[in-house]
């Protein structure tokens, strides 16, 4: 039986994540900018980010494995480039100076980089990669997780499903958003398909013995497929790679899950920002951009195919549903978050 889905607009969403991150003792301002990255994974459609993560954020304050307050330290720059410390804080709010500073830096050098470590989860990488967007530039985002995926031809997790985002603007309504795991599919989904009691498919994950399953919580017990084999698997090596090796953050198999209560986290990610006027003229960009765009839209479709998206347009169309129409919340995910809220003795109009 499907469960119970609660339509509820966005603004109160938001509301409510805002008061139970300030009742462990987020500032507002923080509490603000995290609980509108969270909504917004929801939003777009990427349920195994939004809503679903906020419990662990909050016990993972309670428990004193994250900062509530995040204070971003500079480690080392130089004119195009930064190394931030996030100082064991939260993601989203070290993600958004991170992206601030890597777009400050490419309007003087047409590129910028600014590098993250000892972050925790920071939800959707869309989020910092899109930040790019209004200012005519690109975004590019990869970040780090927990190992939860085998290496090519292995049983075990020594990789996460670390993630790339690429952000283009084209100069439309609809931009390119390229948000993807290194594995076939994020383990958030997985997660998501285990609270609702609902079997996964075949072929995205193996469990404890290394077997195709599609018990998802033998798939939290087992490991994630890469996607494209061990083209997937080279990615997400080489994501840790730039995002963990490099900054100094964890990598591999030091790495904690957001739901770990008695370790804490070092997460690393790298945002970089490219401006297309140090490259080429915005007009002939767009130009261009739309001319590229508008092949790829009317090319010929495969057999049962209705249309062609973007990459990222099927997150932008259901963003614009559920801005109008109430953001989806499965029953128990809305249940996690009311018992939540009567934990901290928080009242929220959900």
């Amino acid at each position: 039986m499907p469960e119970e889905i609660v339509r509820i607009q966005a603004s109160d969403l938001v509301q409510a994540c805002e008061r139970l991150l300030q009742k462990v003792g987020v500032p507002p301002d923080e509490a603000r900018i995290i609980a509108e990255i969270v909504v917004e994974a929801d939003l777009r459609g990427v349920e195994s980010h939004g809503l679903l993560r906020l419990p662990a954020y909050v016990h993972r304050v309670q428990a004193g494995l994250m900062t509530p307050k995040t204070e971003v330290k500079v480690v080392r720059e130089r004119t195009a480039s930064v190394l931030l410390d996030a100082q064991r804080g939260f993601g989203q709010v070290a993600g958004v100076r991170a992206m601030t500073q890597a777009m400050e830096r490419a309007r003087q050098h047409g590129v910028g980089v600014a590098a993250v470590r000892n972050a925790n989860h920071f939800g959707i990488a869309a989020y910092y990669a899109m930040m790019a967007l209004p200012h005519r530039m690109i975004g590019v985002v990869t970040a780090n997780a927990a190992p939860s995926m085998a290496a090519w031809g292995g049983a075990a997790p020594v990789l996460g499903t670390n993630p790339v985002c690429i952000a283009i603007p084209t100069g439309g309504d609809v931009d390119i958003v390229l948000d993807m795991a290194s594995s076939v599919v994020a383990r958030g989904k997985i997660r998501l398909a285990a609270n609702k009691g609902e079997r996964i498919p075949l072929g995205w994950a193996l469990d404890a013995q290394g077997r195709p399953t599609d018990d998802p919580k033998a798939a939290l017990e087992g490991t994630l497929v890469p996607i494209g084999g061990p083209k997937g698997y080279g990615l997400a090596l080489a994501i840790d790679v730039l995002s963990g090796v490099l900054t100094g953050a964890d990598f591999g198999t030091r790495l904690t899950s957001v739901h770990d209560l008695k370790q804490p986290s070092s997460v690393g990610f790298v945002t970089q920002a490219l401006d297309i006027s140090a490259f080429a003229d915005w007009d002939d960009f767009r130009r261009d951009m739309q001319s590229l765009v508008q092949e790829i839209l009317n090319s010929p479709r495969a057999p049962g195919v209705e249309r062609i998206y973007l990459p990222g347009e099927i997150e932008w169309l259901k963003r614009q549903d559920r801005l109008q129409n109430g953001v989806p919340v499965p029953a128990s995910v809305l249940a996690e978050i009311r018992g939540l809220a009567q934990e901290l003795g928080v009242k929220i109009a959900l």
